[in-house]
C-alpha cells in the first residue's frame, strides 16, 4: 500500500474518534452506570460496529480488512477460555479493535472490591494491539464501562474515566513490530480478514493468500508451549484444499485443536466463519490432524469417489479461441438442476478436454444457504461434450446411465446438505469435497 492510499485510511479511521467522543459525553451526563443501563449496554454490545459502520465506508472497511466481531461470536469465543478466565489468567487480544473480544472475556474475569480495584486488576491481566489509536481509545473507554456495570450502585470518579490512565497495556501498534513476546496464557483474536501477497519464506502458500493464515501462523510461533490460541478465522482456512498446507502448518505447531463452525460472521458480512482454538506444543509433528467434524453416516462406506471419476470442466469461455472441432456445449445457465440433458442445441469449437457421456454435472458455485449446496444434472448426449469450468464433471466408471440417476438422487438427500455444510462453507464446492461425500443409494 502507497503512502497516499496510508494517509486515506488513516484519515478515514480517524472518523472513528467521534463515537469515542460521544461515550466520554455520557459520561458528563451522569456519573451514575445504574442511571444510564441502557446506554452502557449498547455501547458493550453493538454499539461499536453500528458506529464502525456509520463513520467509516465499506470500501474503507474492506481495503483494510475492519470488521469487528459480534457480541455473539464474541461470548462464543469467551465461553471457550472461560474456565481459565476466572481463575484470573492473562489475557491478550494482538487485533484488538474497539474490544469486542476483550469485554466478553471480561465476564468470566475476576473483579475487586470497587471500580477502581477492578479496573486495576483487569489492567494488569489484559493486554492489546491495534493499528489505529481511534479503535485503542473506545476499547479503553468499553472496558471502563465493564468494569463499571459491575459496580452499578457505585458513583464513579469522572477523573478515574480519562483514557490515558485506563488499561495502559493496550498499545497502538503492530504486535509483530512491536519488540515484545507473547507470554500471555490465553490468545483471543479476530485477524484481519482479505488478502496479501504471500510473503517469500511462505511455506503454506504463493500469490495471494489469507492475511488471517499469515497472522495466526506468526502468533503460533512467537507462542510459549501450552498458550491457548481461540481465533475466529473465515473458513476458507478450516476446508479450502487451498490451505491443506496451512492446515498441516497449524498442526505441527500445537498439542490440540478444537474447530466450532459459528456460521456467517454477522448479517452484513457474506462470510462464513469457524471458532479455531489450539493450544501450543511444539515437537509433536505428525500427532494432530485436522479435525473434519463431520456428522456420521449411518454405517455407509460408500463415497462418491468410489463409483466416479471428478474433473473441473475445461472451457473457459472468455478467455479460450472458439477454434478446433466443435461439440454440443453446456455451461452453469443451461445445465438445469435435476434434469437430463439431451440433444443439447448451443454448441462450441474447442481444443480443451471434451467428455464422453452419460455423467453427471455439479454447479461449483454453492452456499449454505442454498436449499441443494449440490446441484446436479446429468448429460446423455450421442457424442462427446465441452463443458464451462464453473462446472464439476463426475464420470460413472461403470459408464451407465443408471448411475448417474443413483447419484442424482444422492445429491439430493439432506445428509448430503448437512454432510457438505460441515466439511466445506466457503462459497464453491471442490474436487477433495465431493470426492469424499458419502454416496447415499
Amino acid at each position: 500500500m502507497g503512502n497516499t492510499q496510508n494517509l486515506d485510511l488513516v484519515q478515514a479511521v480517524a472518523k472513528f474518534s467521534k463515537y469515542c467522543d460521544e461515550i466520554e459525553s455520557l459520561y458528563e451526563k451522569s456519573p451514575l452506570f445504574i442511571e444510564k443501563k441502557g446506554s452502557s449496554t449498547c455501547i458493550l454490545n453493538g454499539g461499536a460496529t453500528s458506529a464502525l459502520q456509520r463513520l467509516i465506508s465499506v470500501e474503507v472497511r474492506k481495503q483494510a480488512g475492519i470488521f469487528f466481531t459480534s457480541t455473539d461470536l464474541a461470548d462464543r469465543v469467551a465461553k471457550q477460555l472461560s474456565p481459565l478466565l476466572r481463575m484470573g489468567v492473562d489475557l491478550f487480544d494482538p487485533a484488538c479493535g474497539a474490544g469486542n473480544l476483550l469485554i466478553a472475556c471480561t465476564r468470566y474475569l475476576p473483579s475487586g472490591e470497587s471500580f477502581d480495584d477492578t479496573v486495576r486488576i483487569w489492567s494488569e491481566l489484559i493486554r492489546g494491539y491495534d493499528l489505529f489509536p481511534e479503535f485503542i481509545r473506545a476499547a479503553r473507554l468499553r472496558l471502563a464501562i465493564a468494569a463499571a456495570n459491575r459496580h452499578p450502585k457505585e458513583q464513579i470518579n469522572l477523573e478515574n474515566m480519562k483514557t490515558e490512565r485506563l488499561f495502559e497495556k493496550l498499545k497502538t501498534g503492530d504486535v509483530f513490530h512491536a519488540g515484545e513476546t507473547n507470554p500471555s496464557t490465553c490468545v483471543v483474536v479476530n485477524p484481519p480478514f482479505g488478502y496479501m501477497p504471500a510473503p517469500k519464506d511462505c511455506s503454506w502458500g504463493n500469490g495471494r493468500i489469507q492475511i488471517a493464515g499469515w497472522f495466526v501462523e506468526r502468533l503460533l510461533r512467537m507462542a510459549n508451549e501450552g498458550q491457548h490460541l481461540v481465533a475466529i478465522l473465515p473458513d476458507v482456512l478450516n476446508s479450502g484444499t487451498r490451505y491443506k498446507l496451512w492446515r498441516d502448518t497449524v498442526c505441527s505447531l500445537v498439542s490440540d485443536i478444537a474447530v466450532e463452525q459459528a456460521g456467517r460472521f454477522d448479517p452484513d458480512t457474506d462470510v462464513d466463519v469457524v471458532i479455531v482454538h489450539l493450544i501450543v506444543g511444539r515437537g509433536k509433528d505428525g500427532s494432530v490432524e485436522w479435525p473434519d467434524n463431520l456428522p456420521q453416516t449411518k454405517g455407509l462406506t460408500r463415497k462418491v469417489s468410489d463409483c466416479f471419476e471428478s474433473h473441473v470442466g475445461a472451457v473457459v469461455p472468455h478467455r479460450d479461441p472458439n477454434e478446433g472441432e466443435s461439440y454440443p456445449y453446456i455451461h452453469a445457465r443451461t445445465a438445469l438442476a435435476w434434469q437430463i440433458l439431451e440433444n443439447i442445441s448451443e454448441r462450441r469449437r474447442s481444443i480443451r478436454r471434451v467428455f464422453k457421456p452419460p455423467f453427471v454435472v455439479v454447479h461449483r458455485t454453492s452456499s449454505p444457504s442454498d436449499k441443494y449446496r449440490c446441484v446436479g444434472s446429468i448429460v446423455n448426449e450421442s457424442e462427446e461434450v465441452a463443458v464451462e469450468n464453473h462446472l464439476i464433471v463426475l464420470l460413472p466408471k461403470d459408464g451407465s446411465l443408471e448411475s448417474c440417476k443413483q447419484l442424482l438422487e444422492s445429491l439430493k438427500h439432506t445428509e448430503t446438505n448437512d454432510w457438505l455444510n460441515h466439511r466445506i462453507r466457503c462459497r464453491h464446492l471442490t474436487i477433495p469435497a465431493l470426492c469424499d461425500l458419502p454416496y447415499y443409494e
